[in-house]
């Protein structure tokens, strides 16, 4: 990893977040420009890989099934709760079998009751 100055890119135009030929750069959380080689998967379609593909593609499907009033509540129970994530992530964290007693823990602070609408987490999503 190596620090530059924006001002170096900025001044040719280059945009300096994300891939740019063999580097990625992006900004550090002190404003930094942070660049480094790319990596890329040995074998992008190993087992485990696959596993945890299907694991995020089934719970954002499951998500994708709640109806809006449903999405909604989470989306307030994060804002509630004063979280620093979105209600889609706080029941990504949910379903994939992490955030059980954080979801818990959130309803019992704000009042708002999110499980019993939504169910729990799929017991093939923990692996």
């Amino acid at each position: 990893m190596k620090n530059l100055e924006p001002t170096i890119w900025q001044l040719i135009g280059v945009v300096t977040n994300g891939d740019f030929g063999p580097y990625t750069f992006y900004t550090s959380r002190r404003g930094k420009l942070v660049m480094f080689l790319k990596t890329w998967p040995h074998d992008p379609a190993t087992y485990h890989q696959k596993l945890n593909r299907d694991k995020w593609r089934h719970a954002a499907t499951r998500w994708r099934g709640l109806d809006q009033s449903t999405r909604d509540d989470w989306s307030e129970l994060a804002k509630r709760a004063n979280l620093t994530i979105s209600g889609f992530n706080l029941y990504m964290h949910y379903i994939t079998g992490k955030g059980t007693q954080t979801v818990e823990t959130c309803q019992r602070q704000t009042g708002l009751d999110v499980l019993t609408r939504t169910g729990p987490p799929l017991p093939y999503l923990k692996a």
